[in-house]
Parts: C-alpha cells; structure tokens; sequence
C-alpha cells in the first residue's frame, strides 16, 4: 500500500506537470478575450468609419501612389508586429491563448491517456529607461483551464496512511481505480523579465517566475508555492530568409504549500528554432524541455521535437498571431510522460496602453 500511494502521488504530480506545460470556465476566457479585442479594436473601427464620413472625396481622388505607399506602410507595419509577437521581450500588449493536447503513457498507466491544456497568457510589456537606454519589463501571468486522466477523490488520498485507506471502504475503491477525468483551474504561473528593447538581432533578458497553488483539485496542482528564476537568450533575423533562435528557460523551487505534497525543484526550457519565410510567416518550432530534479534518472527529462507554422494577419483592425504545431517527445519518463503533442496558439495584438 505505501507503493501505491506513492505511485499514485507521482502520477497526480506529473499529470499537473504535463498539463501545466502544455475564473473556472474556458467561457469566461473567451469572453475576457471578446471584451478586450472589441475594446481595442472599436476605437479604430470608429475612427476609420469617421475618416470615411468626413473625407469621402479625399478617398476618392487617392492617386496610385499614395495607395502603393499606403500598402508599403502596412506591409512594415505587419513585418513589424510579426517580429515582436515572436519576441518574448517584445514591446506588444497580447492576449495569448494556447491549448495543448497531449497523449501520454509510461508505467504507472493501463494505457495511453489524454492531458489538455488551455493557457490563457495577457502579455504585458511597460517601457523603462535604464541608463539612457529603452528597455522592456514583460508582465506574464499564465492562467490554466485543465483537463485530465484522474478522479478528483485521488486528493483525498494525500495525507492518509495505509492503514487509514485500507479501513474506509471508499478510499480503497479509489486506489484500485484512479482514473476518470477532472476539469478545472489548475496552478497559476507569473513570469516577469526586463532586457533592453531590441527589434531584432540579439536579444536578452532576465527575471522571475513563480508558481502559485490555485488548482480547483488537488489533481490539477502540485499544491506547492514555488519561485525561482528565467532568463531569455535569443537571436531574430533581420530578414525572411534567416533563422529566429533562443531559449526561455525558468526553474522554481518549492518554498511552502500543502505539507502532504512533495516538495519540488523543476526546470522548463522552452527553446525556439524558427525559418522566416516571409515578412509574416515562420517554420520551425517552440517545444518546453522539462527538468524534474527530485526523480529518478529514468524519469526526469522530457525532451520533445516539433514542427509547425505561424503566422500573422489583421482580422478587421486587429492583427493576430495565430500557430499550430506537432510535437513529439524523443526522451520522456519511464513512468509517465508525453508522447505527442499537438498546440494551437491564437494571440489577438493589443496596443500597448503605455506606448510613448
């Protein structure tokens, strides 16, 4: 029985842990998504309308070119936003939504399960002058809608002893069958970086992260407040034709929380290898390398590949970023560990409030 419920607690901890790489309803993020996009986005509307009102004979004698050099315009404009949505210490306000869908398996499993993940990120960047220079701090609360392979009433088995379990009926029935599904808020991430604002060409930054315990179950979390650092290193090509390179790598140590749970010492490295095909548009990949130091050889790393395809267009006056990508683990945990991956990102672009 105690290798059960140890079994079970390193499941529970590295189910979060994959659903977390990869407020209580993806409704309420869409909405806050819809409100702000509009809230954005209706300003600009109104004032193109106005523009159209007012000065309909202006439009009208538009010689060919003020209308190349109008299409010139928006053109840098695109390639402008496009290389600082793929910046992660860009000057833009984005509303990031990213869902992972992951097939994992491994040992402590009958069979292969799913893990999905929705992230709601609002990347918020705020200008600053370091000794006469512009640098950018980047604000990044990270928001988790969950859902995955286990009974909630698996929580109720932290913190007991054998001897407890094997006497309540109830608990032994969910030792013998832990699996089910459980959705809902999981863990709630907060990164922070400053670097010096660069539009491309080599970039870097460094700063916080932390993780605070607001799983809705106990299975969805890992129940510990953690906090450790990230840094930023990164290299953007100038021009279509080149590469876009670099790593975002973060680590937490856990500090306080639940005193049932484990404590936790974990890495995640998301790296980017990305082709510029065009002004816009990139080829390549954005996989998270996860570090757990507090396992076994055979079950700390997860190493994935991946491949996929981003791009950004304006949906009326709001640009978005949108991506999709296949990814697949070539090192993952005896125990339990990804497979494959499958993420679709879709990032509204918001003007920065604070722009000078």
């Amino acid at each position: 029985m105690d290798i059960m419920i140890k079994e079970l607690k390193e499941l529970t901890v590295k189910i979060a842990v994959l659903a977390s790489k990869s407020s209580h309803s993806l409704f309420l993020f869409a909405g806050i998504a819809f409100l702000a996009c509009a809230l954005f986005a209706f300003p600009n509307v109104v004032y193109a309308d106005s523009k159209a009102e007012t000065t309909p004979a202006a439009q009208e004698g538009a010689t060919s070119a003020e209308t190349a050099a109008k299409k010139g315009s928006d053109a840098d404009e695109m390639e402008r936003l496009a290389k600082e949505s793929a910046n992660p210490l860009g000057s833009l306000w984005m509303l990031w939504f990213q869902n992972d869908y992951s097939r994992v398996e491994g040992d402590l499993l009958p069979d292969d399960k799913w893990v999905n993940s929705l992230k709601f990120q609002p990347v918020m960047s705020f200008h600053i002058e370091v000794a006469d220079s512009k640098w950018n701090l980047i604000v990044r609360p990270v928001l988790q809608y969950q859902s995955v392979p286990l009974k909630k009433e698996v929580g109720k088995l932290f913190g007991m002893s054998p001897g407890g379990i094997i006497s309540d009926p109830e608990l032994s029935k969910i030792v013998k069958d832990p699996f089910g599904r459980t959705k809902g808020v999981g863990d709630t991430t907060l990164l922070t970086l400053v670097g010096p604002a660069r539009l491309d060409g080599f970039v870097w930054g460094v700063g916080a992260s932390q993780i605070f315990p607001t799983a809705e179950h106990d299975v969805l979390g890992q129940g510990k407040w953690q906090a450790g650092p990230a840094a930023l290193l990164a290299t953007f090509a100038p021009k279509p034709g080149g590469f876009n390179l670099g790593v975002l790598p973060q680590h937490w140590w856990s500090y306080a929380g639940d005193d049932d749970r484990d404590s936790t010492s974990m890495t995640n490295i998301q790296y980017f290898i990305n082709y510029r095909l065009s002004e816009t548009e990139l080829v390549g990949m954005t996989p998270n390398i996860v570090i757990n130091w507090k396992a076994d050889a055979h079950n700390k790393l997860t190493l994935p590949v991946g491949l996929g395809y981003s791009n950004v267009v304006k949906i009326g006056p709001l640009p978005i970023r949108f991506n999709a990508e296949i990814q697949y683990s070539v090192i993952s945990p005896d125990n339990v560990g990804s497979e494959w991956n499958f993420r679709l990102m879709f990032v509204p672009v918001v003007p920065n409030p604070f722009a000078r």
